[in-house]
């Protein structure tokens, strides 16, 4: 202390019998040092995780709708590549509002919670209607909005709040109440696949099986506008290595797969 004192020729500390404690210089050439300091011992901290390979485990929130969509091919060559990790992932289509304690990231469907989370867009999907080729066949023509009443709903909640807007400008608002609501929007879209009405799905959940011809996409001039797909997490300072990489090799990953679904 001594030393530093004299190199900087002014007195950083007031020295008692039983106590140390700084000076007013002192204080501010530590609240100026402090920054520094700590961006140090960070870097010092991932230099050391760079010597040794990736350890612990990281807990998930993701839509079912998902996890085939990216997120299970990156967890599982994640794990093979970097045996000494670990994933806990929940399946959760509710809202996110926040991250529990035990909670590392989470992706969300649309609107994002007031907080200090950091939100990294990866993609876009929309709600569509679909129904099978079947049923399209042997039921009431759907030509307008108006009409889903004339037929069974199925649909990701009790309450959808539907606003389409035709491609002439018109808009059709209504909050919806489906018949049959399950909370699992692969669910529902398994409802019209098998014939049993039509289902209120999103165009990431229906893609494969409207490519197959297994289901039939209706209201084409009627769209709802798309709802951005994102990853929330932690400051970045809050973070171990792993959870920092995972997520940018994530991040990849659904930016690339996420691209088609609009």
């Amino acid at each position: 202390m001594a030393n530093l004192e004299a190199a900087i020729g002014e007195k950083l500390f007031d020295r008692g019998a039983n106590r140390l404690s700084l000076t007013p210089r002192g204080d501010e050439l530590n609240a100026r040092l402090r920054p520094a300091m700590q961006s140090v011992a960070q870097a010092l901290n991932e230099l050391d995780d760079w010597h040794s390979d990736y350890a612990g485990h990281l807990a998930m929130h993701v839509p079912a709708s998902l996890l085939h969509m990216g997120v299970r091919q990156t967890i599982s060559a994640f794990l093979e590549a970097h045996p000494n990790t670990k994933f806990d992932l929940a399946l959760n289509n509710q809202p996110i509002q926040r991250l529990g304690t035990d909670t590392h990231l989470a992706l969300v469907i649309g609107g994002l919670p007031d907080s200090d989370l950091i939100a990294a867009r990866v993609g876009h999907t929309r709600r569509i209607l679909v129904a099978s080729p079947e049923y399209v066949g042997t039921h009431s023509e759907i030509a307008h909005p108006d009409q889903l009443s004339d037929h069974i709903v199925t649909a990701p909640g009790p309450h959808v709040p539907l606003i389409l807007r035709h491609e002439d400008g018109r808009n059709w608002a209504q909050s919806f109440e489906p018949q049959f609501a399950i909370d699992d929007v692969r669910d529902v879209t398994n409802e019209a696949i098998s014939g049993r009405g039509v289902a209120i799905s999103t165009t990431i959940a229906a893609a494969g099986d409207l490519a197959k011809g297994r289901l039939t996409q209706l209201l084409h001039d009627w769209q709802e506008q798309p709802m951005p797909i994102s990853i929330l997490y932690r400051d970045n300072r809050l973070q171990s290595r792993l959870e920092r990489d995972f997520i940018k090799v994530l991040r990849a990953e659904l930016n690339r797969s996420l691209t088609d679904h609009l």
